[in-house]
């Protein structure tokens, strides 16, 4: 293995996280699980086995290093401590081994221990830093989601794996052995409630994202297996847990090697989280676990941990009505504020339109309005899908209000229009900051899923009082059809009911 994992170091070059080389590796992955698979039936149980396990253990590390080296470095932080957690993981495995192989010792707690334990912390601090990097905000609804589903799923590891370790020990084991049985489930409880954090959260589902996630699943499912089947003792070197673990190796190392995994701790636009069905069934499911858990405790005559169970439940209760205050919460504010971009919603912002048009009027001061549409939007949500057309209008809103200035009252009028209400301006000034950020949007890159350098083009229809008419519902009308023009015209333009603002070729 060792040879293997040298050859696959020199097959990659300095350059960026490339697409093939995640899938040689997963690939490479995917044959050298078959391979381990595949070695008692060639005589090389055993020793061999161990051997080629700890192989594949140190190419990921090797892989996460590698792919870290490729990206700036103020981003390789949550990597290298990934790559850190797998490289003592490793180290874990070849202590382990010594101490059997060469020193016939079964003792436990022993040094390969210590490096065990030393990966959790370490990967539940990457996984934090990335939270707090991708977060854009405070996010309390989120944090209550993730807290929902971590003290479900906690529940459940404390019922059937920390409570027993905790209660059902021989009097004659050492403390120390009972404390570090006790510390794998507790580490595995903590990487498990920041590894939900991250899933649930804002920012971007990449392929990076989707490999990492379910290397820490196949992590999660190998810890929980391996220590039920150790209660059992029915645990045999080369079954599931050590499969699943090294499925947990592959993905990780696949995750670093992808090219999305530069932008895999890019600040999200928003922050604010939709309510999905899916969200809510999840959330349903993990505040009824405590119910079901007891009922299972109760028909199997097992009371053991039963005030545990309840204080869960009413945790949970608690937790998930505070979560439904929020959801009523949100709702009122997305009559106010719209969730994907933050602008203001369309109601408000025509409320804004008639006020400042009445005040124009009185005080003889000019108002504009520019209505902005996003050119061929649906072929853009055709390409990247719906995530990446919300991430092109959550991005778009952030530049109109860089571009349009404090004085401006932006909105979102639907799904891929926006309008900004620009009191005292008219004529001239009104065309020149159209066309000004007709050109800023036109030169400017977006960067959509895996991709840095989208382009975007928009087509903008602006109107004036006393200009195009009198009232908010004349200058609202006379810039939809402006707009019209301008998409008809072919897109990428400005134009007045006068007809275009600049001359395009």
């Amino acid at each position: 293995m060792a040879v293997n994992s040298t050859g696959m170091a020199g097959s990659f070059n300095r350059s960026a996280p490339s697409a093939s080389a995640s899938a040689w590796f997963g690939t490479w992955g995917v044959i050298a699980i078959v391979g381990f698979l595949l070695l008692p039936y060639a005589g090389l149980g055993g020793d061999g086995q161990n051997l080629y396990y700890m192989g594949i253990s140190a190419a990921t590390t090797w892989a996460v290093i590698a792919g870290a080296q490729r990206v700036r470095r103020s981003r390789r932080l949550p990597w290298l401590l990934l790559a850190a957690g797998q490289f003592f993981y490793t180290v874990g495995d070849v202590a382990y081994y010594v101490a059997h192989a060469v020193f016939d010792s079964d003792a436990f707690p022993s040094v390969a221990d210590l490096f065990y334990l030393l990966q959790y912390p370490l990967v539940g601090a990457a996984l934090v830093l990335l939270v707090r990097r991708r977060t854009p905000a405070w996010d309390m609804a989120t944090l209550l989601d993730a807290a929902i589903l971590a003290l479900g799923l906690g529940m459940l590891w404390w019922v059937y794996l920390i409570g027993p370790l905790a209660t059902d020990f021989d009097a004659s084991e050492s403390l120390a052995s009972v404390l570090v049985s006790i510390a794998y489930p507790v580490m595995d409880l903590i990487v498990l409630a920041t590894a939900i954090r991250l899933a649930v959260g804002a920012g971007s589902r990449s392929t990076a994202f989707r490999l990492l996630m379910a290397s820490l699943l196949a992590m999660l499912a190998a810890d929980m297996l391996y220590g039920l089947q150790t209660a059992s003792d029915t645990y045999r070197d080369g079954g599931a847990p050590d499969v699943l673990w090294l499925s947990e190796y592959v993905l990780l190392g696949a995750a670093a090697l992808h090219p999305s995994m530069r932008t895999l701790d890019r600040r999200a636009k928003v922050a604010l989280p939709n309510v999905t069905a899916g969200r809510v069934i999840l959330l349903s499911l993990a505040a009824l676990l405590p119910m079901v858990v007891l009922y299972a405790r109760y028909v199997t005559e097992q009371h053991a941990g039963a005030p545990i169970v309840l204080l869960c439940g009413v945790s949970l209760f608690a937790l998930v009505i505070t979560r439904m205050w929020m959801v009523v919460g949100i709702q009122r504010r997305l009559a106010i504020v719209d969730d994907l971009t933050g602008l203001n919603a369309r109601g408000v912002l025509l409320s804004h339109l008639d006020l400042e048009v009445d005040r124009g009027r009185e005080h003889r001061q000019g108002v504009g309005i520019i209505l902005l549409d996003v050119d061929q939007f649906k072929l853009i949500e055709q390409i990247h899908g719906q995530p990446g057309g919300h991430e092109v209008l959550a991005d778009l809103a952030h530049r109109l209000v860089r571009l349009c200035g404090t004085a401006a009252i932006l909105g979102r009028m639907g799904d891929n229009m926006f309008a900004a209400v620009l009191p005292g301006y008219n004529g001239a000034y009104l065309k020149s900051a159209a066309i000004r950020v007709r050109e800023v949007v036109e030169r400017e890159k977006f960067a959509v899923g895996d991709q840095e350098d989208v382009r975007v083009t928009v087509s903008i229809g602006l109107a004036s009082l006393h200009d195009d008419g009198t009232s908010s519902s004349e200058l609202l009308e006379h810039a939809e059809l402006a707009l019209r023009r301008a998409k008809s015209a072919g897109r990428n333009r400005v134009f007045s009911t006068a007809g275009a603002v600049e001359l395009r070729r």
